[in-house]
This record gives C-alpha cells, sequence and structure tokens, in this order.
C-alpha cells in the first residue's frame, strides 16, 4: 500500500477550509473528498483525479503545439512557452497529490498527439536510454512522475480492432517511454476490460469507501450494453467498418466514476459512427452515453468539436455540467454551446459549461445570445470536488496565468442526484 500525508496537499497549498474564497490558494484535498482537476495548458488535454481515500489517477498528457504559421488557431498556450505542456502538468499535479511524484493509474485515452505528445516537436531527448526518446506529453510528465499502472485502449497486442501503427513516430515515441518506465520503474499494464466495475479500484482505503466505484464503459468501439458480462463489439458488426481507418476518436477509453450520489463521466475524444449489420450507421457516442447514463458532471467529447455531443448523448447523460477541456478556438463552438447549455437539467445557479479557454473576441461575438448566460466567464483550470460522502460537490476555476493556484471563482454547492 502506497503511503501518503493527508495534509500534504494542503501543507504547499495553504489551508483546506471549506470557506475558501475567490482570491485564495486553493486549499486542496482532504481524506473523504474526490477531486478532479481538468489542467489547462493549451497544447492538450490533460486531467487529474483525487479519489477520496488518495489514490489518484492522470488520464492523457497531451502535447500538440505546432506553430501560428502553421496553425493559428490554437488556444492561448498558459501559463506561458518556458517549460513544454508535460511539464506544467507534472508540475501542477505535484502541487496537489498527496504522494507527491507518486501516480497509482495513468490512463492514455487514445493514440492522439493532443493526448499522449506530438513526437516531431522540438522537445528534448532522452540520453543513455534504449531507446532514446522525445520529451513531449505523457513522456515528459514522465520525468518527473511515477506510475503504479497503465492502461491504454489496445495493450498487449495493438491489433484491435486494426493494428495500430506502432511504428509511427508518435507511437514509438510513447511505447519507448512505457518500456523504458516498465523496465526502470516497475511500472505494471493491464488489458482495459470493457464493462468490468472497479478494475480501476481504490488502493489504500477501499472498505472505508463501499460507495465508490468506477465502471469501464467503453474502448476500441467496444461499449457496455448495462448488463454484466455483456459488451458489443461495433467495429465487428460490419466488414466495411474496417475495410478503412476507423476513426481513432471512436476508440477511445470511457469511464464512469460514482462516489456516494456524485458521479462523473470522461471519454476522451469519443465520437463518430459505424455501420452495424443492417449497414446503417451507429453513433458510438450515442451508445456510449446510453451505457453511462445520467450523471452529475461531464467532461465534454472530443473536447466538443463539432463531430461530438449530440442530443442524443446529451438527453442520456443529462449532466449539470458541461466541462470542455480544449487547446483550439474551434472546439468552442456556437452551436454546441447553445446544444449543452439547453440540455436537461436546467441550473438555477451557476454556469452548465465551463471551458478551459474561450477566445475573447468569440465570447464577445456570442455574448447577446440567450444561451451565453449559462457559459462561465472564467477560463484557466477546473477543479471539481465532492465532499460529505459525494452529496454535494463545488466547482472551482483557478487561474493558469501562472502556477499560485489561485481561486478565481467558486460555484456551488450543488446537491448530487
Amino acid at each position: 500500500m502506497k503511503k501518503y500525508i493527508p495534509l500534504l496537499a494542503c501543507a504547499l497549498l495553504a489551508s483546506c477550509s471549506q470557506s475558501e474564497k475567490v482570491g485564495d490558494v486553493y486549499g486542496g484535498w482532504k481524506e473523504g473528498e474526490m477531486d478532479i482537476h481538468h489542467i489547462y495548458t493549451g497544447r492538450g488535454e490533460s486531467s487529474f483525479l483525487i479519489f477520496p481515500d488518495a489514490t489518484t489517477m492522470l488520464i492523457d498528457v497531451g502535447d500538440h503545439d505546432p506553430t501560428f504559421e502553421k496553425y493559428p488557431l490554437m488556444a492561448e498556450p498558459m501559463p506561458d512557452r518556458e517549460r513544454r505542456a508535460g511539464e506544467y502538468v507534472a508540475r501542477y499535479v505535484e502541487r496537489v497529490n498527496p504522494a507527491s511524484t507518486e501516480v497509482d493509474y495513468l490512463m492514455l485515452s487514445h493514440y492522439h498527439n493532443d493526448h499522449m505528445g506530438d513526437a516531431t516537436l522540438p522537445a528534448a531527448m532522452t540520453e543513455r536510454r534504449a531507446p532514446n526518446y522525445r520529451l513531449v506529453g505523457i513522456a515528459e510528465a514522465g520525468e518527473y512522475l511515477q506510475f503504479d499502472m497503465l492502461y491504454e485502449r489496445a495493450w498487449p497486442d495493438y491489433a484491435y480492432p486494426q493494428a495500430v501503427d506502432t511504428e509511427n513516430v508518435h507511437m514509438a515515441n510513447y511505447l519507448a517511454f512505457v518500456k523504458h518506465h516498465t523496465e526502470q520503474f516497475g511500472m505494471q499494464q493491464e488489458p482495459f476490460y470493457v464493462g468490468a466495475e472497479n478494475q480501476i479500484a481504490l488502493k489504500n482505503n477501499p472498505e472505508k469507501y463501499p460507495n465508490f466505484s468506477i465502471r469501464n464503459l467503453a474502448a476500441n468501439a467496444e461499449v457496455w450494453t448495462g448488463e454484466e458480462g455483456k459488451t458489443i463489439r461495433y467495429a465487428d458488426l460490419n466488414a466495411d467498418n474496417t475495410k478503412g481507418r476507423i476513426n481513432e476518436n471512436a476508440l477511445s477509453i470511457a469511464v464512469r466514476f460514482d462516489y456516494g450520489p456524485f458521479s462523473y463521466y470522461s471519454g476522451g475524444d469519443v465520437s463518430t459512427s459505424l455501420k452495424d449489420e443492417k449497414g446503417e450507421r451507429v453513433n458510438i457516442e450515442t451508445k456510449v452515453g446510453e451505457a453511462c447514463g445520467e450523471v452529475d458532471v461531464c467532461k465534454a467529447n472530443h473536447h466538443s468539436y463539432k463531430d461530438a455531443m449530440p442530443v442524443e448523448f446529451l438527453s442520456a447523460v443529462k449532466a449539470k455540467n458541461y466541462i470542455l477541456n480544449v487547446w483550439d478556438q474551434q472546439h468552442t463552438q456556437p452551436e454546441l454551446l447553445d446544444r449543452m447549455v439547453n440540455a436537461e437539467p436546467q441550473l438555477e445557479t451557476g454556469y452548465k459549461v465551463l471551458s478551459g479557454y474561450i477566445l475573447p473576441k468569440t465570447r464577445e461575438e456570442f455574448a447577446a445570445e440567450e444561451w451565453a448566460k449559462g457559459i462561465c466567464p472564467e477560463d484557466g483550470h477546473i477543479v471539481i470536488k465532492a465532499y460529505d460522502g459525494g452529496r454535494k460537490y463545488k466547482i472551482y476555476r483557478l487561474s493558469a496565468r501562472d502556477e499560485q493556484m489561485i481561486i478565481t471563482a467558486i460555484y456551488g454547492p450543488y446537491s448530487a442526484e
């Protein structure tokens, strides 16, 4: 069992008081709370979760940072470009993690650069490793953090539903990181079993929190049906599905977290559709939403890009709050923002949609729209804190313009259902 110091994060971050206010330093995690940090860098997606017994999970560390000349629509990088995204994510984790640099679970939702790192970026290379690799994304975070267990969608054979191109420069870089951490630090791996409950489990004091659970909803376009032991492999339903390359987004890992009445969904970039036995299109995202069911908080699929978050998915999850983990100005599409704000249920207070960043010009353009009232006005990190046995939760906005963890807004408390 990993040792942890419940007040470590508080010592680093000032106070654990529930009476925090705007302008204070974020007080950190306490025993019995569940913290979900959506870390904004402007260069990819990353989330860090602390469970009620201090078990921890890091989901994705993206680093996709083309030059302005190559892609002028990148969101604003924060806090700056002095360090790469992977290092900033690791530094953030160290500030809030009860176990400092040790992380129980690392999960890669799917094999895209904005979730694992772009190996063509001008980043440092390791030395005297076999093989060496570029320090981007997850690989860079791994220079500062150690992981006990890794989950990814296609391990161990990287063959389903189609062979993964493991010689691709980005995959090869990622796999070199995995090899090094497995051999040098004892990081373990096991297959991600779709439909399983508590394959990913509390590690420190599970007996104290029997009302905490994690359900594996989907991976590789295989989706849990809602019945124990039953899944549907949508890629196998029609031979046409594998004649060309299946969109990697459709193969994302999706997970539901429950702590008492509180529930949270995270599904990488799951989106797009495949053909069923009759040749009709089946929206994978909708099927994942149906498997998930209603939740309090939902991380938007595919950063809420225009091909994601259909009405059918929103109707299935019925989230009170949607979190947008973005790096591209096009991730905040007015049509989708409108759709999420007006989806049931409606909030009496606070904001239904919270984004890591929205371009000021874009905010000005939609400011007059009625649905704009449901969009959180702050940018930066987004922290969900479930407490009181999961019966309540708050949402904190933290400034991402520096590393001081200053609270810029607090919303709630909300009652979990």
